[in-house]
């Protein structure tokens, strides 16, 4: 009996172990790195995948997918097929890959903004539905075609979705991952807003017309799940200012005292948006704290001089606000759709008034009275004191 217990210890643990009976190898798969939407005729719509050429991923050098003329073989191709929607397209080109499509590396989604003006809800709801797509990837809205920004290869990237998916990491411009749009169309305000993709056009230099890269500027408005209208990149500063979104990136300012432009690299800040309700009035006060060094100075003033750092302060600060009135006064009074989550904190500090007016937010939102409050500051001057390259005699505050 002792025995046989032993060979039943030792026998259980081979019987938990799963095994790799149901695996799928890596050369069974066809990897996804991005997926473009598009409607197209008779009111279908175009999924555009683009796939990992597997023989392609061992080269070595800068030349990315595509390369230059040095004949780098691309690293990437793409595949479409039109569908009722998005399942029935993917359905479709699945039959005609030889490898199962795979998700885990899809990182970027581009809708078209011909279909994103007719409404994204059958799209998002693939996506939140569907097992596979990740909610960390970035979604975008293209200016024209979405599976143009596919067919594009960098000279230094991979493929086109490296470099969107890089572009993004770095900051510069809006950023938007499935997940938060998820999170802003269920929200308060029922508003949402996507970073647009448009393509440079290549360099003179560029052996083929696709041999160039998908960059992001601007900023596409949605009221629920339909684009209504668009924000250029200066406009769309002030809307990071407003979200606290504002990651190290170069301000350049004007002064009121003398000619020439202030640049200050990084620049960093705080935003607090704080709501107030005063009888019928509804206000939000826009608290920002912000603070750069100076990396370029074009003035004759001495950034050492206690008074007239003051004056460069100021000339920041005052640069920040017209930034944010700018901003909310195009989100307010042109397209009057709340992508700032103005909703989200009356609700979380007033929760009464929030009930009884929250089906008028659409009326209400451009009635808010927004309010702007700047504390900035110039931490460093650089490695040199007074302005380069001038006399000495002619710089103020020396």
């Amino acid at each position: 009996m002792r025995a046989l217990m032993k060979l039943a210890m030792l026998i259980l643990p081979f019987l938990l172990l799963g095994g790799c009976w149901d695996r799928t190898e890596l050369n069974d798969l066809s990897l996804i790195t991005a997926l473009a939407f598009d409607k197209v005729e008779n009111n279908m719509i175009q999924a555009t995948a683009q796939l990992i050429i597997p023989q392609n991923q061992s080269g070595s050098g800068m030349m990315g997918a595509g390369g230059s003329g040095g004949g780098t073989a691309k690293k990437t191709t793409i595949s479409f097929e039109k569908g009722f929607n998005i399942a029935d397209a993917l359905s479709k080109l699945q039959r005609k890959t030889t490898r199962k499509l795979f998700w885990g590396q899809c990182k970027i989604f581009i809708i078209s903004d011909t279909l994103a003006k007719k409404g994204i809800h059958e799209q998002f709801d693939f996506l939140v539905r569907h097992p596979q797509p990740r909610e960390r990837a970035y979604m975008f809205v293209s200016k024209g075609k979405a599976a143009d920004a596919l067919e594009v290869f960098p000279s230094v990237e991979r493929s086109s979705s490296d470099a969107l998916r890089k572009l993004s990491d770095l900051q510069t411009g809006f950023k938007i991952t499935l997940e938060q749009l998820s999170q802003m169309l269920r929200g308060d305000s029922q508003a949402a807003a996507l970073p647009i993709v448009k393509i440079l056009p290549p360099k003179k230099s560029a052996t083929d017309p696709l041999q160039t890269i998908p960059y992001i500027m601007g900023i596409a408005i949605f009221n629920k799940d339909a684009m209504i209208g668009e924000l250029s990149g200066k406009v769309t500063r002030g809307v990071m200012w407003v979200r606290n979104e504002i990651q190290e990136y170069t301000v350049t300012y004007k002064t009121d005292e003398t000619e020439g432009l202030v640049s200050l690299n990084p620049v960093k800040a705080s935003v607090k948006l704080i709501p107030e309700i005063v009888g019928d009035q509804w206000m939000m006060t826009i608290k920002v704290n912000t603070e750069g060094d100076i990396v370029q100075n074009s003035t004759l003033l001495n950034p050492l001089s206690p008074d007239l750092l003051i004056l460069l302060d100021k000339a920041f600060a005052k640069d920040v606000k017209e930034r944010i009135l700018q901003a909310t006064n195009e989100v307010q009074h042109k397209w009057k759709v709340d992508i700032f989550d103005f909703a989200k904190e009356f609700h979380r500090k007033y929760p009464k008034q929030w009930e009884k007016e929250k089906n008028n937010w659409n009326e209400l939102f451009p009635k808010v009275v927004v309010k702007v409050d700047i504390q900035a500051h110039i931490l460093r001057p650089g490695l040199i004191n007074s302005p380069a390259g001038v006399p000495m005699e002619e710089v103020k505050g020396r």
